[in-house]
């Protein structure tokens, strides 16, 4: 609602009549000038006298404005919020509308009139109401329950202290406390409000998802923007009336207990008559944009502000239960061509005119001072938890982010005429330095030189027969779930050497989402803890719950990251390093349609995998599954299971003898038939006496780690009727194909090393007509059409930093 002395009426109201000959016997009918529409320039009237045009060239000028500042603060790597802010102090009272640019052009003057702005500020906030239904929308409350006492401890804090910090900066504020001494809650709350949305923006920019102290500050955050809001309905129900205090709070508790225990049960009826994959209904979709607006009127007749109800709404709507596109759809409408005009509407409203120099110095001196309290408390809880004073500090300049919540108080504050112009311009422009400062700041205190270096060298070579294998498995797409199962399944695990298992799903970073890495629990089995409730998680619990049934020796924690593809693979390495994994697994990008051919899921899973195998600090394995799972029983009681018939193509190097120490693994599960195949150069190959010295001696060395491995793992299945080995020589790449094609069809896995950095002749001319890089030369020739369709295949490639003269040493695996 527009403050009353805001708003001016026009000096003359003019009366007028459309038509100079009016039927005998109707009755004249008056009607202000000011029409929303008209016949336009042939009748000689202009359009900016009408409100439908003049919104329309409001919407337009806002829009040009924003597009424009988010394009210059791009390259600062700036948050959305910053530029639309921006561009509606730009489009506001400042610039474009101010007193002097209205004066001296003359359309400005009439678009941006103070009586023309009244469907502008409207709509802007019918585009804000929906915003904010989209931030509870995108929240996970279950998320609160993985909150650690370090981020729990900074959120509340960070809430608390500065809101008692703004509260008594405002007594500074000229006119206090004659009329506006509630501006004190206003004020508190906008320098205790932590942007998640917008931190969760930055780190994506500044490539710190991955971070440390991106998931301590995510994570306080999320407890910060609960915070406060918790404390931005307190401030409401104080100032709405002195003699309902009680009655506004108690009436937003009934209002939360009902949206949970009324309209969430509906609300799950509703949606879930509507089959899987299919798209909601128009009424579906008008019903729950409608119960937005009513949520929204529900809180405001109870004294708070409608923003509360749409709020509550979308929190209550368990994460992705409407399905992105239905938030993309209203996301572009609502945040990306209404809201901005919400933040010209606030533009309009602050005043700069009447500033002296001690005003500009009050702004100032608060833009400093604001910073403080969040440092202050943060590094204090940072130091208790023995963090480094730069870590502490680096998360206290984080936690001054600030978002839409600090914007909404200051303009409901205004709305309640708690506080007067001074006041809300100060701290709106404190809001706006205070987001921008903050990007460069980290980004100066948290460089991130630190590459992914492990402390010792993760390999399936030096893990001892009775050590526990930690295996990362990523999770793309619900599809790859059955295969990965499987292969983990017949990786054997025992008393003696159990498998820890961290399920990984990867998710795109969509513009306003918040969370960051969840944790789902230990074994990831319940259902309660999941983010996401469709029917395609159902498939991805009920595929680890039969796997752990299956084998009580492997257990299973399921994580979700959510980050950019761009960074996806920091998450993964990161974790790796965190977790102390010695395998991961990831799915090729490529999936087999029912005529096996092989088609492109998601060309940026490409880049991820790609990058992994360059920063992984393990072993890294690719799995190409065309039918993998299928070994598995369909049910957990279903005891048919197939045997698995594994085929290890050895050719040599390091990432060869690294695929023959899983496959030796795997040769040790009862349901396994491993065949061993290794080429051996002939004489005529091994002739390269034009070949550089130093290559010679690295292919010497490698073939004598070659020889010590094969014959250790030889000795010890000498008496296994399950294992197969089999020598062939051969000269070239040709001669190589025509082998590896006389083994057959017979085989469900093909498992072989990328063997990318390893020099042999035995595979001459097959890297120059490598599809697929990732696969290496053997793994890429499998995947095509002249061998078998059905075949799974797994690509190995040891950690690079791996000095292939260790593997003398710890090769015990086998």
């Amino acid at each position: 609602m527009v403050n009353p002395d805001f708003l001016k009426p026009p000096e003359i109201a003019t009366y007028n009549v459309r038509g100079s000959r009016p039927a005998a016997g109707v009755e004249k009918l008056c009607y202000l000038t000011d029409t929303v529409t008209d016949n336009g320039i042939w009748e000689e009237i202009n359009p900016l006298q009408s409100k439908l045009p003049i919104f329309i060239f409001q919407l337009a000028i806002v829009l040009s404005v924003t597009r424009l500042c988010l394009l210059l603060l791009k390259p600062l790597r700036q948050p959305h919020f910053a530029a639309e802010l921006l561009a509606g102090i730009l489009v506001g009272s400042t610039a474009i509308a101010s007193d002097f640019v209205r004066k001296h052009v003359t359309v400005l003057g009439s678009v941006f009139a103070a009586s023309r702005i009244m469907m502008m500020e409207t709509v802007g906030n019918l585009g804000l109401i929906y915003h904010v239904f989209l931030l509870g929308l995108e929240m996970d409350l279950r998320a609160l329950t993985t909150v650690g006492p370090k981020a729990l401890c900074i959120g509340i804090s960070g809430a608390l202290f500065p809101f008692l910090f703004g509260a008594s900066v405002y007594t500074f504020v000229p006119e206090y406390p004659k009329t506006f001494r509630w501006g004190c809650l206003y004020w508190g709350v906008a320098l205790s409000v932590t942007g998640l949305p917008v931190i969760a923006e930055i780190f994506a920019k500044l490539k710190l998802l991955h971070s440390e102290i991106g998931r301590i500050a995510m994570s306080s955050a999320l407890v910060n923007e609960f915070s406060s809001w918790a404390l931005l309905v307190l401030s409401l129900a104080i100032t709405s009336s002195n003699s309902s205090t009680y009655l506004s709070l108690l009436s937003a508790v009934v209002f939360i207990i009902f949206s949970i225990f009324v309209i969430h049960p509906a609300l799950l009826w509703a949606i879930g008559k509507t089959r899987e994959g299919e798209d909601y209904s128009e009424a579906t979709v008008c019903t729950l944009l409608t119960t937005v607006l009513a949520c929204g009127l529900i809180t405001d007749i109870c004294g708070l502000s409608s923003l509360l109800g749409a709020f509550v709404f979308g929190l209550i709507i368990p994460p992705d239960l409407l399905g992105h596109r239905f938030v993309l759809m209203l996301q572009g409408f609502a945040s990306d061509l209404l809201l901005p005009l919400y933040y010209s509407s606030l533009g309009m409203r602050t005043h700069l005119g009447g500033f002296n120099w001690e005003d500009m110095l009050m702004m100032v001196l608060v833009c400093f001072l604001s910073f403080i309290p969040k440092i202050v408390c943060t590094m204090a809880i940072c130091y208790f938890y023995r963090m480094s004073l730069h870590e502490g500090f680096t998360l206290g300049v984080l936690m001054n982010t600030k978002g839409l919540i600090a914007v909404l108080s200051m303009s409901l504050g205004r709305d309640h005429t708690v506080m007067n112009e001074d006041g809300f311009a100060i701290m709106l422009f404190t809001i706006f330095f205070m987001t921008i400062a903050t990007s460069p700041v980290v980004n100066f205190l948290y460089r991130r030189t630190k590459k992914f270096l492990p402390s010792q060298h993760r390999v399936l070579q030096n893990l001892k027969p009775d050590a526990e294998l930690r295996m990362l498995t990523c999770i793309q797409e619900v599809q790859t779930v059955t295969g990965i199962a499987a292969l983990l399944k017949f990786s054997h695990s025992s008393k003696k050497s159990p498998i820890c298992i961290f399920a990984l799903q990867l998710m795109q970073l969509k513009k306003h989402t918040t969370a960051l890495l969840i944790v789902h629990g230990a074994g990831g089995t319940s259902s309660e803890s999941i983010s996401r409730v469709d029917g395609q998680i159902d498939q991805l619990i009920a595929a680890f719950n039969n796997l752990e049934h299956q084998c009580p020796m492997l257990s299973v924690q399921l994580l979700t990251a959510i980050s950019p593809y761009n960074t996806m693979h920091e998450d993964i390495c990161s974790l790796a390093e965190e977790k102390q994994v010695t395998l991961i697994i990831l799915p090729f990008h490529k999936r087999q349609t029912i005529h096996n051919n092989m088609e492109e899921t998601n060309l940026a899973y490409k880049d991820v995998n790609n990058s992994t195998l360059a920063t992984a600090p393990c072993t890294v394995g690719i799995l190409v599954d065309r039918g993998f799972g299928t070994l598995l029983p369909t049910k957990v009681d279903d005891g048919k299971a197939r045997s698995c018939r594994i085929a290890m193509i050895f050719i040599g190097g390091p990432d060869d003898r690294e695929a023959l120490a899983y496959a030796s693994r795997m040769a040790r599960h009862p349901m396994v038939a491993l065949t061993i195949l290794r080429f051996i150069a002939d004489e005529s190959s091994a002739q390269n006496g034009d070949a550089d010295l130093s290559l010679s001696m690295d292919i010497e060395a490698e073939k004598r780690a070659d020889d010590i491995l094969i014959n250790e793992f030889r000795h010890k299945v000498q008496n296994d009727v399950s294992v197969d080995y089999i020598e062939e020589m051969s000269s070239n790449g040709a001669e190589t194909v025509k082998i590896i094609r006389s083994l057959g069809q017979d085989f469900d896995l093909y498992v072989v090393g990328r063997g990318l950095s390893f020099f042999s002749p035995l595979k001459g001319g097959l890297d120059e007509w490598s599809d697929c890089p990732e696969l290496g030369s053997i793994g890429d020739l499998l995947l095509t059409s002249d061998f078998s369709s059905t075949a799974s295949i797994l690509v190995v490639q040891q950690h690079a930093q791996f000095n292939p003269g260790s593997s003398t040493q710890g090769n015990s695996i086998l």
